[in-house]
């Protein structure tokens, strides 16, 4: 009983220690941090009494406070406890929502404005050509010759070809433009779990089936779908499910057989006794011939 107590104390000395230094590793950090910002406190630090630590939303890594996002920053970065600054061109909590500059009642285009994903283009009316600033479209007589779909572009020593946004290309009239199908083009542009869908200009990635959008380790991906568990499988009453990465297999149960979507009692097996009367039996009710 003695060992066990001072075994007990060892341990609650060394965790005192751990917090000892857990503290003052924070204190110097602090005191490091004071000094760079000028004497304003550093974002994250809060009081409390006469102790200093990182504020509720907050973690200490080796020594500096830093903001938790328990849902991950998209497009941005975690600047705050839950809170996501986001990068040009995305909004929402998660920075996962993209901005449609062509939907501003200020046009960031001359002519015509494409929205891209986090970004826009500008493009001319046939007959103009797009300026060095992206935006502006002056008149070419040469562009206007050609008949562009989506204006042109000037080629150097002189030479003028149409141009065609993002996710189209140039159709064999030179003039027009076609959709680039994408998901054709390149197996492998979407991650794994997910599959490609083609739309005019661009694509999408949408879950396969037997998976769904979610969070997974901090990260917006593909989940498997636990059908067994959500009720969407087509097992059979007398069977089981079981969940599978994407999918499920329905077994049926110890007193039935079949494929497990469909399944029926199993015969009990016959005696050789059983089997013998049941023989004669239908001998005897067998309907005989009329004589001739």
């Amino acid at each position: 009983m003695i060992e066990i107590f001072r075994l007990f104390l060892v341990i609650l000395h060394f965790i005192m220690l751990s917090m000892a230094h857990h503290q003052d590793s924070l204190h110097r950090s602090v005191e490091d941090a004071l000094e760079r910002s000028g004497g304003r406190t550093p974002p994250g630090l809060c009081s409390y009494g006469q102790t200093t630590s990182c504020c509720l939303g907050w973690r200490n890594v080796n020594g500096i406070c830093q903001p938790v996002c328990k849902k991950s920053c998209v497009n941005g970065k975690c600047v705050g406890a839950e809170k996501c600054l986001c990068s040009t061109g995305y909004k929402g909590p998660q920075c996962d929502e993209d901005v449609n500059e062509c939907g501003f009642l200020e046009r960031p285009c001359f002519h015509r404005c494409m929205n891209t994903h986090g970004s826009y283009r500008c493009y001319c009316e046939p007959g103009y050509t797009l300026s060095a600033d992206g935006y502006t479209c002056t008149r070419e007589a040469a562009c206007f010759s050609l008949r562009c779909q989506f204006g042109c572009q000037m080629e150097r020593g002189g030479a003028v070809r149409c141009l065609c946004p993002p996710g189209l290309h140039l159709a064999a009239d030179s003039k027009t433009c076609e959709d680039v199908d994408e998901c054709r083009r390149d197996a492998d542009v979407c991650p794994p779990r997910q599959i490609c869908k083609n739309t005019f200009g661009s694509f999408v990635c949408v879950c396969r089936d037997g998976f769904l959008m979610g969070t997974l380790r901090g990260a917006v991906q593909c989940r498997d779908m636990d059908e067994c568990l959500i009720g969407s499988h087509r097992c059979s009453r007398h069977a089981q499910c079981v969940n599978t990465d994407g999918s499920y297999t329905c077994q049926c149960l110890e007193d039935y057989s079949g494929n497990g979507r469909t399944c029926w009692p199993r015969r009990a097996p016959q005696s050789k006794a059983d089997m013998y009367f049941n023989y004669k039996l239908s001998k005897r009710t067998k309907p005989r011939q009329p004589s001739s």
